[in-house]
C-alpha cells in the first residue's frame, strides 16, 4: 500500500477530492449573504463585462477584490449562471489543497503522515464545507499557505538559485492572496516571518535582493485591480476598500460581534475530530536528523497561532476568518497521528473521552434536527419572535426516517473510540475519518435542503418567480443579496432604483416587488403597497406605478 501511494498518491488524492467535493454542489441554493453576495458579483461581471469592477445590484462593491470572482465567472460560462458554477471553484481547490499537503507531508515526513493530513482535512467538518461552498476563504487560505510554504522551504536551503525561486513564488503566492481578499494577507504573511525570524535568534534568512525578488511580482500581481480600477473609475474606491478593510478590525461590521473565545470555540466543535487530535500534534518530539520536518512543524504553529489571535482580537468575528488554522490544525492533527501510532502507545484517555462526548453531540444535534416537524408544536409556544414561529409552521418535506443517518453517525464515533482503547488507533481513526467525510456528504445531500426550506427557501422562491419580469425587486427590513441572484435583475435606467425610499414612496416607473419578514408587514402596507403571499416567514408584497 505504501509503495502504491508512493507512486501513484497525488493521483489518488486528487481522485478521491474529486469524488468527496465534485458531487451535489448544487443541490441546495446558495446561502445568504456570503455564498450569494460573490455569485452575484461573478454573474454582473459577466452582464456588464466589467472584469475589474467588483459590483453588487451594479453599483461598485469595495469589499473584496476581483480575483475569486473571476474564478466564478469563467465557471458560470461553462455550466451556466446557477449553483453548481458558483461552488465548482472551490471544489477543484478542495482538489488542489489535498494534493498539496499530501506531497508536503510525504516529501517532509513520510507517504503516512501525507495521507493522514489529507484523511483530517477531508473528514473534518468545517474543512471539508469550505470546499462544497461559494466563499473566497479557500483559495484565499491556499494561496497564503503556499507563501509561507515557499518561505519555509527557503530557511532551510542556502542555495542561491533555489533561495531566489522561492521567494519569487513567495511573492507571487502573496499577490494572489490579496488580489483575491485583500491586504490582510501581507500582515498575516508578515507577521508569521517576524516570529519566525525572533524565535530562531533573530537569523534574518533573506537578503535585500531576495526581498526585492518576492516584492516585484508580489507587487506587479496585487496591482492589477488597483491599477485598472484607478485609471477608470478613480480613486474612490480604493479609498472605500481601505477604509472597510480597518473597519472589519476596528468594529464589529453588519453585526458580527463576538466575544474572545469564539474563533476556539468554532474551531473545537467545528472541526471536529481534527481539534482533538491535534494537541498531541503540538507536543510531539520530531526525531529526526534533519531540520527540515522541525522547521516545517515550527512554521505551522506559527500560522496556527498567528490566525488565531489575530482574529479573535479582531472586533469582527465569522466563523470564516479563523478557516486559514484548518491547515496547521490538519497537519497538527496528522502529526500527532503518525508520531503516536508508530511510537504503539495507546492514546490518551481525555482524546479518547472528547472524542466520544463531541462526536456524540454533534451525531445527537444534527440527527435530531431532522425531527423537527415531530417536536416543533410542543417549542412553538415558547418562542416569542413572530418570524421564528411563522418558519417553522412550514411543513418539511421529511419522509421520517432521516434520523437515522445521525444515528449510524453515532454508532460509527462509538466503534471508533472502541478501537481507540483497544489500542487499534489506525483502523479507529480510518473509521471515523472516512465515515465523517461521507456523513458529511450525504447530509448536505438528503437533510440540508429539507433544513433550508424553513429558512431561506421560501424567499429564494418568491424571488425565482420574478425572474424576467421588468419591475424593482428589493428586501426591506433585513439584509439580503438573494433578490439580485435568483430574480436575476438586470441594469436599471433609472438612477433612483438603489434608493429604498424613492422605491417604497416615489414617483416609480414600473412595479416594485418587496420581500419582507412577516414580522415587519405591517409597517409596510398601506393604500399603494398590498400584500400578494406569504410563505413561511416571508411576505411578498409589490407597489404599482399610479398611472397618469
Amino acid at each position: 500500500m505504501n509503495s502504491l501511494l508512493e507512486k501513484y498518491g497525488e493521483l489518488k488524492v486528487a481522485l478521491l477530492s474529486a469524488i468527496l467535493f465534485l458531487p451535489f454542489l448544487g443541490d441546495v441554493h446558495l446561502f445568504d449573504w456570503d455564498e450569494i453576495n460573490f455569485a452575484e458579483s461573478a454573474r454582473e461581471m459577466l452582464i456588464t463585462g466589467e472584469y475589474f469592477r467588483v459590483q453588487i445590484n451594479f453599483q461598485p462593491f469595495w469589499e473584496k477584490p476581483p480575483l475569486f470572482f473571476w474564478l466564478q465567472a469563467g465557471s458560470m460560462k461553462l455550466f451556466g449562471i446557477n449553483e453548481f458554477a458558483a461552488r465548482f471553484p472551490n471544489a477543484i481547490c478542495g482538489i488542489i489543497t489535498l494534493t498539496s499537503i499530501f506531497r508536503i507531508g510525504k516529501k517532509h515526513f513520510n507517504v503516512e503522515l501525507g495521507m493522514w493530513w489529507v484523511l483530517f482535512m477531508a473528514g473534518s467538518f468545517t474543512p471539508f464545507l469550505y470546499f462544497k461552498s461559494g466563499i473566497i476563504d479557500p483559495w484565499f487560505n491556499l494561496f497564503i499557505f503556499s507563501a509561507i510554504y515557499q518561505l519555509y522551504l527557503a530557511c532551510i536551503n542556502d542555495n542561491t538559485e533555489y533561495l531566489s525561486k522561492r521567494f519569487m513564488l513567495a511573492g507571487v503566492f502573496s499577490g494572489l492572496a490579496v488580489l483575491t481578499k485583500g491586504p490582510v494577507a501581507v500582515l498575516i504573511i508578515a507577521l508569521c516571518t517576524v516570529i519566525w525570524i525572533m524565535t530562531n535568534r533573530f537569523r534574518i534568512f533573506f537578503s535585500l535582493r531576495l526581498f526585492v525578488m518576492a516584492f516585484v511580482p508580489f507587487l506587479l500581481i496585487s496591482s492589477l485591480w488597483v491599477v485598472s480600477e484607478v485609471s477608470k473609475n478613480g480613486i474612490t474606491v480604493i479609498k472605500d476598500f481601505l477604509s472597510y478593510q480597518i473597519d472589519l478590525f476596528k468594529n464589529p461590521v453588519a453585526g458580527h460581534g463576538q466575544p474572545l473565545w469564539y474563533h476556539p470555540v468554532v474551531l473545537l466543535l467545528g472541526c471536529f475530530p481534527s481539534s482533538i487530535f491535534a494537541f498531541r500534534g503540538f507536543n510531539a518530539i520530531i526525531k529526526s536528523g534533519h531540520q527540515s520536518p522541525t522547521q516545517l512543524k515550527k512554521w505551522m504553529a506559527i500560522l496556527f497561532w498567528v490566525v488565531l489571535i489575530l482574529f479573535s482580537l479582531v472586533k469582527t468575528k465569522i466563523v470564516h476568518y479563523s478557516s486559514l488554522c484548518y491547515l496547521p490544525l490538519t497537519f497538527m492533527a496528522a502529526l500527532g497521528t503518525d508520531v503516536q501510532i508508530k511510537s504503539l502507545r495507546k492514546f490518551s484517555n481525555g482524546t479518547i473521552i472528547t472524542t466520544l462526548l463531541l462526536g456524540s453531540i454533534i451525531a445527537v444535534t444534527l440527527g435530531g434536527i431532522t425531527l423537527i416537524d415531530s417536536y416543533k408544536a410542543a417549542i412553538i409556544p415558547y418562542i416569542k419572535d413572530e418570524f421564528a414561529v411563522a418558519s417553522l409552521q412550514i411543513q418539511g418535506p421529511w419522509n421520517g426516517y432521516e434520523f437515522i443517518l445521525g444515528f449510524i453517525f453515532l454508532m460509527i464515533v462509538i466503534s471508533s473510540v472502541i478501537r481507540l482503547l483497544q489500542n487499534r488507533a489506525e483502523r479507529g481513526l480510518m473509521l471515523l475519518l472516512c465515515s465523517t467525510a461521507l456523513f458529511i456528504s450525504f447530509y448536505l445531500y438528503l437533510i440540508v435542503p429539507k433544513i433550508e426550506a424553513y429558512s431561506q427557501q421560501p424567499a429564494i422562491l418568491f424571488y425565482e418567480q420574478l425572474k424576467g419580469k421588468d419591475c424593482y425587486v428589493e428586501s426591506l427590513g433585513h439584509k439580503s443579496y438573494a433578490q439580485y441572484f435568483y430574480a436575476q435583475v438586470q441594469p436599471q435606467k433609472n438612477a433612483n432604483y438603489t434608493d429604498k425610499e424613492w422605491l417604497l414612496h416615489g414617483n416609480i416607473d414600473k412595479p416594485v416587488y418587496f420581500l419582507v419578514k412577516v414580522k415587519h408587514a405591517k409597517e409596510y402596507v398601506s393604500n399603494d403597497i398590498k400584500e400578494l403571499e406569504r410563505k413561511g416567514g416571508f411576505a411578498l408584497l409589490i407597489r404599482i406605478p399610479v398611472k397618469k
